[in-house]
């Protein structure tokens, strides 16, 4: 049984598409997804995320399974039906404005805390246009986490 994992994971490994050169993010379909140890049913579950939307990194690719990174750090395997190209983000500096227009005296229409995902709609140089709970409005950038270069 021992054997069969080693000889499973080297193939897996070798036979693997990473993706290190550049963050590719990916959202979880949803609301409970199991990460697994390895690209497969028979390895263990190491971790379950309990929401749905939620970005991580895409790191590699082996048959149908995804190796993904959270915001935390927290890396393992997910069958590809649980990943969506749907792009989200997370706010990661609290509370943050959202505001009216991509400027920075432009007028608040909300504020979201750090933590909650939100949709997003439209990319800029240094402002991402997001929808949450049906506002739409302007972000800094940086002050997201799952945003997509392209």
């Amino acid at each position: 049984m021992c054997s069969n994992f080693v000889i499973l994971t080297a193939v897996a490994l070798f036979y693997t598409q990473s993706y290190a050169d550049a963050f590719v993010f990916v959202s979880l379909k949803s609301p409970q997804t199991n990460v697994r140890v390895g690209p497969g049913k028979e390895y263990p579950v190491s971790w379950v995320f309990m929401k749905s939307n939620l970005p991580v990194i895409l790191l590699a690719e082996f048959n149908q399974w995804r190796k993904i990174k959270f915001l935390d750090g927290t890396e393992g395997w997910v069958h590809q039906n649980m990943i969506s190209r749907k792009n989200t983000a997370i706010i990661v500096t609290s509370p943050y404005a959202v505001l009216y227009r991509y400027e920075s005296n432009s007028q608040p229409m909300a504020k979201i805390e750090k933590n909650v995902i939100v949709k997003v709609l439209k990319k800029g140089n240094d402002w991402i246009k997001v929808e949450f709970n049906g506002i739409k409005g302007w972000i800094k950038k940086q002050d997201l986490w799952g945003i997509n270069e392209n």
